[in-house]
């Protein structure tokens, strides 16, 4: 019984991260470079750049407008390396 308490709270650890890598923000985009596919949006107290998957480029073009407000999803992979998960308005 100790052992599989052990298990679990392992688990619920190792999960955790998981949890807070991913954020969902409201803000205004305020830049978006279609090249390299970055886009920065702004918070009230926050700024974030983040690179955009092609597939979420292309599907949510019209929110990648300079001054359209949106809900982004972001998922910080670690060492700098920002994407943007999910993107709605």
């Amino acid at each position: 019984m100790l052992k599989g308490q052990i298990i679990a709270l392992l688990l619920a650890i190792m999960l955790v991260p998981a949890f807070a890598l991913a954020q969902e923000k409201k803000g205004t985009v305020s830049s978006y470079d279609k090249e390299s596919r970055v886009v920065t949006v702004k918070g009230k107290d926050w700024e974030q750049k983040a690179k955009v998957p092609s597939k979420v480029a292309e599907e949510k073009a019209d929110l990648l407008k300079d001054g359209t407000k949106v809900i982004v999803e972001f998922d910080d992979r670690g060492g700098g390396d920002v994407r943007v998960k999910s993107l709605t308005q």
